[in-house]
């Protein structure tokens, strides 16, 4: 699981997780995404998806971003990457969100 939180507005925090995902590899699809105003706060929800060889299956990335204009929070939550019979991991659902961290602070998220 990631969690990252900063004093970056909810928009710009928003524009920096698209561009993390495009970083993410040219398998990454999106699978659906939402947004809702909630009072003085906002939250952006899209999970994305990315084919993984060595398991021979997708991995999906659920990420969350909440905040205002003063300060925002995203949080990043893998699942599947199971493959076969025995349902083995083999890490890609862990890698696919450390991929993610990484992509958001080199895009300027602390």
């Amino acid at each position: 699981m990631v969690e990252l939180e900063t004093n970056l507005a909810f928009e710009d925090a928003k524009a920096l997780v698209r561009r993390a995902i495009t970083q993410l590899g040219v398998s990454v699809e999106v699978a659906g995404k939402l947004e809702h105003s909630l009072g003085d706060a906002e939250l952006y929800v899209i999970v994305i998806e990315k084919y993984f060889l060595r398991t021979g299956d997708y991995t999906s990335l659920t990420i969350v971003v909440t905040g205002d204009d003063a300060c925002s929070r995203v949080e990043a939550i893998p699942a599947g990457a199971g493959g076969g019979a025995l349902n083995i991991r083999l890490g890609a659902d862990k890698c696919f969100a450390e991929d993610f961290e990484h992509a958001m602070r080199d895009a300027g998220y602390e």
